[in-house]
């Protein structure tokens, strides 16, 4: 059960980039960002918070720390 969902101008705002950057980072091969649950033509694309919340766990634990 999916738990809501974030537009793709929720995460434009989330991350603070644009949705040009949201399609580049699914495209990566490292760790991709998740695809949209929702994706009609000529609607909006929406991604499911918990998928986009594991990404984003998934991220911190790969991106080095400075100490």
């Amino acid at each position: 059960m999916v738990n809501g969902y974030y537009s793709t101008k929720d995460l434009c705002n989330r991350f603070r980039c644009s949705s040009r950057t949201i399609y580049r980072w699914i495209k990566r091969e490292a760790i991709p960002f998740p695809l949209p649950r929702i994706k009609n033509p000529g609607s909006k694309n929406l991604w499911a918070i918990e998928d986009v919340d594991e990404w984003e766990l998934r991220v911190s634990y790969k991106t080095p720390r400075n100490a």
